[in-house]
């Protein structure tokens, strides 16, 4: 079976055999690792020279290979990621974030569904201290889709 995977170095498409740890790519002499698969895997973005790290879900941390900076992965899930329109370079942007300037070509681009939404939660009634059933709801606005 065979799988793919973007050169970090080229950002050349490559085809590798599935179960490789990575492959070195022929053209920029990049050696890029392989996604390990399984849902016990997940990946951030290094804050401090924003590579695509892959790691335990069970980490509460984890040290960069490229700058040795440490990442906390319990803020992974709340940080967006998108592609930027012109050199096509993953980034990472924290939410309510409306744009994101990249890095490596200096591009602006826009963060989608950054506009302002309503949030409702219901949450169960439940008894006030005269034995009658109450409402309990919520209301909120947030400017980041989940």
């Amino acid at each position: 079976m065979q799988d793919q995977l973007i050169c970090s170095g080229s950002k050349r498409v490559l085809q590798y055999r599935r179960g490789a740890t990575g492959l070195c790519c022929p053209g920029s002499n990049t050696f890029t690792a392989a996604k390990p698969s399984g849902p016990e895997m997940s990946e951030l973005v290094c804050g401090g020279c924003f590579t695509m790290l892959m790691y335990n879900r069970g980490a509460s941390n984890i040290r960069c290979p490229h700058c040795s900076r440490v990442n906390s992965t319990r803020s992974a899930n709340q940080i967006g990621h998108l592609s930027c329109g012109h050199c096509r370079t993953t980034l990472a942007y924290p939410p309510g974030a409306s744009t994101v300037e990249c890095p490596t070509c200096r591009c602006v681009n826009p963060v989608r569904d950054a506009r302002p939404q309503t949030v409702l939660v219901e949450n169960p009634k439940t008894l006030n201290e005269k034995g009658k059933l109450v409402s309990n709801v919520a209301v909120g606005v947030t400017s980041w889709k989940r």
